[in-house]
């Protein structure tokens, strides 16, 4: 090609692509890490150093973009586009790009996307298609292409895919900022669609009957929270008072759970699946297709992203509400187990008679002080950094156990929905935490603390009167060990449902 002097090329691509890197990395990764709490120095030079992995990272991907220029031209705007408006609502709503919400931009109809458009976010695409289409023509005409392009492109391929395949530490805070997020919560959601359309015939033959009418049933999946922080329990501390004013609360104190991640324990909790057979729990279907053949009406309320491991129950159910789907939990604001309530309401006051409802709930989750409200932080001092190592140990148990008031205040707003029917809540935790037990914080390694999880069962006095037989055997089975494995039998069993699959020697309701 031939250049006149004023078109000639006169910018290094090593110094373009710095640049561009840079400017990519302070504007959109730097709103990546806007809020992100830290307290001292230790939290922030930690901060920076995770921002300049994934900055890293991403300048990996637009080095790999601008090697070639008819690439870059096609892709860069297109990059610069979606990057402004996942800034634009990460820095208005806190919310970041999840597999929950690339399901629900699938699914939503061009009404509900009018709905979030602003005059605002309309000028922020435009301007960041502009800049993208202009960085785009600089690098069209004014940049030397670079030399030894090959080593140029292994040397970012390896860059980009390090933190994917070779450093596993590295792999969740880089996919969960930008430019990953768009591949990695586009390729979560699509793997999970794949498990939403296995063909799982487990029940197909299986009768299953419920003769009782008007009957609710609330299975609560919570989230890392420990019998031995409840004061229904005994605990020391007041953080349970909602359910200690509950007469038909029956807290069940030696439950174990085989498996300390969410992505684990659910399928056990929701499935046949147990000790002896572990496979079935991703090869089976879970109770709730039982409870349809029933005729129950089922809905699964979900405050939690997806996981392949359990999105096939999420779709087994007749209605699937995702609450807070843009969540993160690389995201700092307030993310609150009450914000299901109104959806919840709307079901349970339904026209159906029977309903069964599963509600993933994010509980305890790290980072605490985001599931609770400001009005529920009754122990002090707090957490105020998401550096573990720079918190105290008494401001990460005194967060937590602010996480379970608030907690007791969700579940007994939820009683309150299905107090005057007859109505049977089952909560059941997917894991414990630790809580520095030998060092030892949150649920990243095995220990013995993350076995023993928190269950629970509550009952309208309707239940109780119509089936006084069950509630006998379930306070004779209080101080009885048993596994989540349990669940799925009892949920079935505290229906009243008759089928074959239901073991009622693994269920709490049997004597």
């Amino acid at each position: 090609m031939n250049y006149s002097n004023s078109d000639r090329p006169r910018i290094d691509f090593a110094i373009f692509w710095a640049i561009v890197s840079i400017a990519y990395a302070l504007i959109f990764d730097g709103i990546e890490f806007y809020g992100s709490p830290v307290s001292g120095l230790k939290g922030l030079v930690m901060l920076v150093m995770q921002w300049g992995v994934v900055s890293v990272a991403a300048s990996s991907v637009i080095g790999l973009l601008a090697l070639n220029r008819r690439i870059f031209a096609i892709l860069f705007p297109i990059l610069i586009g979606l990057s402004s408006i996942a800034a634009y609502f990460k820095l208005t709503l806190g919310v970041s790009i999840t597999p929950a919400a690339v399901e629900l931009a699938a699914v939503n109809g061009v009404a509900t996307w009018a709905s979030v458009i602003s005059p605002m976010l309309v000028i922020i695409i435009i301007a960041g298609i502009a800049a993208g289409i202009s960085v785009a023509y600089l690098r069209w005409t004014k940049v030397i292409p670079p030399r030894r392009s090959v080593i140029w492109c292994a040397a970012f391929v390896i860059v980009m895919i390090t933190p994917l395949r070779f450093v596993g530490s590295f792999r969740a805070p880089v996919t969960a900022r930008m430019p990953y997020s768009f591949w990695a919560a586009t390729n979560d959601y699509l793997n999970s669609r794949k498990k939403v359309v296995e063909i799982r015939d487990t029940f197909t033959d299986t009768p299953s009957e419920c003769l009782t009418d008007s009957l609710t049933v609330l299975v609560v999946i919570g989230e890392s929270l420990r019998p031995d922080h409840l004061s229904i329990n005994g605990y020391s501390r007041p953080t349970t008072p909602h359910l200690e004013a509950e007469s038909t609360l029956v807290s069940l104190h030696d439950v174990w759970t085989d498996a300390c991640y969410t992505h684990l324990s659910v399928p056990r909790i929701m499935t046949r699946a147990e000790r002896s057979d572990p496979d079935r729990a991703y090869s089976e279907q879970s109770f709730i297709t039982l409870f349809r053949k029933a005729g129950f009406d089922t809905a699964w309320f979900s405050n939690q992203d997806i996981s392949d491991t359990y999105v096939y129950f999420m779709h087994e159910a007749d209605t699937l509400v995702h609450c807070n789907p843009a969540r993160s939990l690389y995201d700092y604001g307030k993310w609150l187990d009450t914000d299901m309530l109104p959806d919840i309401s709307r079901f349970v006051n339904s026209s159906e008679t029977r309903r069964l409802a599963v509600i993933h709930t994010i509980g305890s989750h790290w980072w605490y002080r985001s599931h609770y409200p400001d009005s529920l932080a009754v122990f002090r001092p707090e957490i105020d950094s998401r550096i573990v190592s720079e918190l105290s140990r008494e401001a990460m148990i005194n967060s937590y156990d602010n996480s379970i008031l608030a907690t007791s205040h969700f579940l007994s707003k939820l009683m309150d929905q299905v107090r005057d029917g007859c109505a049977l809540i089952i909560f059941i935790s997917d894991h414990g935490e630790s809580l520095g037990e030998e060092g030892r914080y949150l649920h990243a390694v095995e220990a013995d603390e993350l076995h023993h999880t928190a269950c629970f069962v509550w009952y309208s006095h309707e239940f109780g009167r119509r089936f006084p037989e069950k509630i006998t055997a379930l306070n004779a089975n209080s101080n009885n060990p048993w596994t989540t494995d349990m669940i799925f039998h009892s949920a079935l069993d505290g229906a009243s449902i008759t089928t074959p699959a239901l073991n009622a020697r693994m269920s709490i309701f049997q004597q």
